[in-house]
């Protein structure tokens, strides 16, 4: 049966890579679907064992990543002609895939062409001027309905396990990234400011703001901000007159939020970005930092809006 399922898929996708004229039996293109999804759905489970690498979760996902976008380019037209064969297999117009731009009902009723049965041929004999019609009678040896289903339901099995174990571990990133933690993430960003300790400096700058701004400190809270921050309020009594009035509250945490940079004129501006929430659930705040080579400022705040 190895062999046989070997010689069908070399066929299917390789020597009708571009053949759309042909007809293909509903074992053979189930069986090719069938190999097709196991394939995608090992480089998935592949992909989402290697996000367990420390530090290996953006290299995964790149790498796994751009298998299956190879894998997709290679296998878009031989399954556009598989379908296209297979439509005309059951006597079917090849033009009924575009039903699958068509949500739900188009996808079911090109779901029941695709499964239907080969649609019997005839071959015309001439004999003494006179015409009969034979059915053309092909036996070969076929591939087992379980085995297609077992293939099939494997690779979607696989598919699923390796996208829930990459989806845990985006998380454990995300979660690790927001905390200052070690990870994938946070490595990324290290590197792009250049410092290890880039984001923690960051940090405490936003953590001493506002315990100054609780303890009604307002001279190191003012230190804390960027030349550009207060200009806004032109002095440092106006200021101070605008925190005075506005409603504080103690904070429950700082997470990161993000990091980046920007060149200009030979001028790299780093830009860090944290969230600030409160222990009395008033709106999270994103505080936003910059530096131009002398030190994490804060350059503005703004309500924080999930992505």
């Amino acid at each position: 049966m190895k062999q046989r399922v070997y010689e069908i898929l070399y066929r299917e996708l390789v020597e009708n890579y571009a053949n759309g004229k042909g007809r293909t039996t509903t074992a053979d293109f189930w069986l090719t679907i069938s190999a097709m999804t196991f394939v995608y759905g090992l480089v998935t489970f592949i992909t989402g064992l290697a996000t367990f690498i420390p530090y290996g979760f953006l290299y995964a996902i790149s790498l796994g990543g751009g298998v299956l976008t190879a894998l997709t380019v290679l296998l878009t037209l031989p399954t556009i002609m598989l379908v296209a064969r297979r439509l005309r297999d059951s006597n079917n117009d090849p033009t009924l895939m575009i039903l699958v731009f068509v949500p739900i009902l188009g996808w079911l009723v090109l779901l029941y062409l695709l499964c239907k049965r080969s649609a019997p041929t005839q071959e015309v004999n001439v004999t003494n001027e006179q015409t009969s019609a034979e059915p053309s009678i092909k036996k070969k040896k076929s591939i087992s309905g379980v085995f297609i289903v077992a293939i099939l339901v494997l690779g979607w099995v696989t598919s699923s396990v390796g996208t829930s174990m990459m989806g845990h571990n985006y998380m454990v990133e995300e979660t690790a990234f927001g905390n200052l933690g070690q990870g994938a993430f946070t490595k990324k960003a290290n590197r792009l400011l250049r410092s290890d300790s880039a984001t923690t400096e960051g940090y405490l700058v936003v953590k001493e703001y506002y315990q100054a701004l609780t303890n009604g400190d307002y001279h190191s809270a003012y230190r804390e901000l960027s030349s550009r921050e207060m200009e806004r309020y032109g002095t440092f009594d106006l200021w101070q007159q605008a925190k005075a009035k506005e409603q504080r509250s103690a904070v429950e945490s700082i997470q990161l939020d993000y990091v980046s940079q920007d060149i200009d004129d030979d001028v790299t501006v780093d830009y860090i970005g944290y969230r600030v929430d409160f222990v009395d659930k008033r709106p999270s705040m994103l505080v936003r930092l910059y530096n131009v080579g002398n030190g994490w400022k804060i350059v503005g705040f703004e309500e924080f809006e999930e992505d």
